[in-house]
């Protein structure tokens, strides 16, 4: 998806991820992150957001929730992430990293409110009454009053599978005497996943349905007499959909996939964030129809295209194999490229790939990369995973 775009505009990338493995400095199963391109990415969102005055908490997940690199992501201009889950969380805040906005996707646990709300989160999000509850009794006791978020959905909103609930709209308004009468919690807003889209054409991003939930959910809780102070709307924040956003009336993005230049728009125009990620593996075997390449790092939704393949980092991009669609069965031991009589590719052969991933979900090594762009790549760190 994001091979040719990466050839184009981050050339370098692609040849210090097949000299790292060249010379065995990383991996096979690694992804190869490009740190000071990510930084470079990291300060045109924030002077982006702050031009339009909307605030950013940044997603870790898709990068493998690697303290080190969220901390670096913080020094370039966003100071605050959003954790997918509570055991990112956790992650980023023994790290020192504070935390934005926690429980948009995946609601802590029951017995885990405590130490959530002890990580002082600016935002967390409740999807139903009872864990607002839950939220509020532990935020008693702890002697503080936190700031909740309402995730809302409605007929026809688009939702990923997997990543369902919230309040209904149709039934808010009945609960909202009930949310704001619990002495632990503060209603400060609201958030839905997800808020954008590519159109049809692929072409550019549009709105989903859910923002249209986002602002009737909005006006009947300030009917209500709250004061509705955060509109959060995450999916593929960038600086080409900052001022989208920021016209739509939301008040909060969380960049994750623009970080590496890797929102879906990025495959298809150049945009301010450049390509910051590639994942370098090598040729394990071959049969006589393909070539296969050691996995861990593949992801379901990535869709890779094909990758570059070769012995020499200056060459490399010049042989590039078409990659096999994964099938619904399939099991991450090895990927799978189709062979071409024109390619001359031998076993331990480095093979690249750049694709849209959450590296979270993989068991894939990291390496983090400075001095890229110099010619003179450098591990500064290494995550081994699996």
């Amino acid at each position: 998806m994001f091979l040719e775009v990466t050839k184009r505009r981050n050339p370098a990338l692609i040849k210090a991820g097949a000299f790292l493995h060249r010379e065995g400095i990383v991996p096979p199963n690694t992804y190869v992150i490009d740190m000071d391109e990510v930084g470079e990415n990291v300060r045109a969102l924030s002077t982006r957001a702050q031009e339009y005055n909307l605030e950013l908490f940044f997603m870790t997940k898709q990068l493998g929730r690697l303290p080190y690199l969220a901390r670096w992501i913080v020094e370039n201009g966003i100071d605050k992430a959003v954790a997918v889950e509570w055991a990112e969380a956790k992650i980023l805040h023994e790290a020192g990293v504070k935390i934005g906005h926690i429980g948009h996707l995946v609601q802590p646990g029951k017995y885990q409110w405590r130490e959530t709300l002890q990580m002082c989160p600016s935002l967390v999000t409740a999807f139903s009454l009872e864990r607002a509850r839950q939220i509020s009794a532990v935020a008693e006791q702890l002697g503080m009053i936190q700031p909740i978020l309402l995730r809302v959905v409605d007929v026809g909103d688009d939702l990923y599978p997997g990543q369902e609930g919230g309040f209904y709209l149709e039934e808010l308004e009945a609960m909202l005497p009930q949310l704001t009468s619990l002495p632990g919690i503060r209603v400060d807003g609201v958030t839905t996943f997800p808020s954008m889209q590519m159109n049809e054409a692929e072409t550019g991003m549009e709105f989903t349905p859910n923002v249209r939930t986002l602002w009737l959910a909005k006006k009947k809780m300030e009917a209500h007499g709250i004061e509705v102070r955060h509109v959060n709307a995450p999916s593929a924040t960038s600086c080409h959909t900052i001022p989208m956003l920021k016209e739509a009336g939301v008040t909060q993005g969380e960049p994750g996939h623009a970080i590496t230049g890797t929102t879906p728009l990025h495959a298809v125009q150049d945009l301010k964030e450049r390509p910051a990620m590639i994942y370098v593996t090598e040729i394990s075997h071959e049969d006589p129809e393909y070539h296969y390449v050691i996995g861990g790092g593949f992801y379901a939704r990535g869709n890779p295209s094909g990758a570059y393949v070769g012995n020499d980092p200056q060459t490399i991009t010049e042989q590039q194999l078409t990659a096999k669609t994964l099938s619904p069965g399939y099991i991450d031991y090895y990927g799978t490229l189709h062979k071409d009589k024109d390619v001359d590719i031998n076993v331990g052969d480095t093979a690249i790939y750049a694709f849209r991933t959450q590296i979270f979900v993989t068991r894939a090594h990291v390496a983090l990369v400075r001095g890229i762009q110099d010619g003179r790549p450098e591990l500064v760190h290494f995550q081994r995973r699996g």
